[in-house]
């Protein structure tokens, strides 16, 4: 399965990637959060099984880690849906590895977006970010296009002309990106090794 996607609706379109272990993710959420949360396996087999689990709340109380290949994926049940936050800045700058929040929706949802947010330890200080790249129709309902950061040198730059700003950064683009960046993003997870992180009854 193709992580982010619309099949777990607001759950699985956005995604948080870290390369790191999905046990070296975890015990950095627990460290980083406040005292009660612990980790266990998640005992899931299908990405069904992660958004029943995910149900959303009114405060994040659950995450799940997914192995894929060197990366882990990261899903939690934030209201709206999976909301990674800044942990992929902290991580980048206290775990030393890559973090990415990506998302994707439907340009025929209430508010689409294309979004590619890259963090790493040489990225540019204060947050460590490497590159960041937004196509997504704003609360007043017009497309905003936006960049910041070096170009990677696989990027399709003459997209970023394009007059439409719904079409300068696509779903493809996306998944090409990723791909570029070693994200093995069509890889199916490695189901035994996912982590649950949550706080404590």
């Amino acid at each position: 399965m193709t992580l982010p996607t619309a099949a777990g609706a607001a759950t699985t379109s956005s995604v948080g990637y870290f390369e790191v272990r999905a046990a070296a993710l975890a015990d950095f959420i627990v460290d980083g959060f406040d005292g009660g949360w612990v980790t266990r396996p998640a005992g899931v087999a299908s990405m069904c099984e992660v958004v029943t689990l995910l149900a959303p709340r009114a405060v994040v109380s659950r995450c799940v880690c997914l192995p894929v290949g060197r990366w882990t994926a990261l899903l939690n049940n934030s209201p709206l849906g999976t909301d990674v936050g800044v942990l992929p800045s902290y991580a980048a700058r206290e775990l030393g590895c890559r973090g990415m929040r990506v998302v994707s929706t439907e340009d025929s949802a209430t508010y689409p977006a294309h979004i590619l947010e890259v963090y790493g330890p040489a990225g540019l200080p204060p947050l460590a970010i490497e590159r960041s790249i937004v196509a997504a129709k704003s609360d007043g309902g017009r497309w905003v296009f936006e960049t910041f950061g070096k170009p990677y040198p696989f990027e399709d730059q003459s997209a970023y002309v394009r007059r439409r700003k719904a079409d300068r950064f696509t779903t493809d683009m996306l998944f090409d990106y990723l791909r570029a960046l070693d994200v093995p993003v069509d890889a199916e997870p490695g189901w035994p090794g996912a982590l649950l992180v949550e706080r404590s009854p």
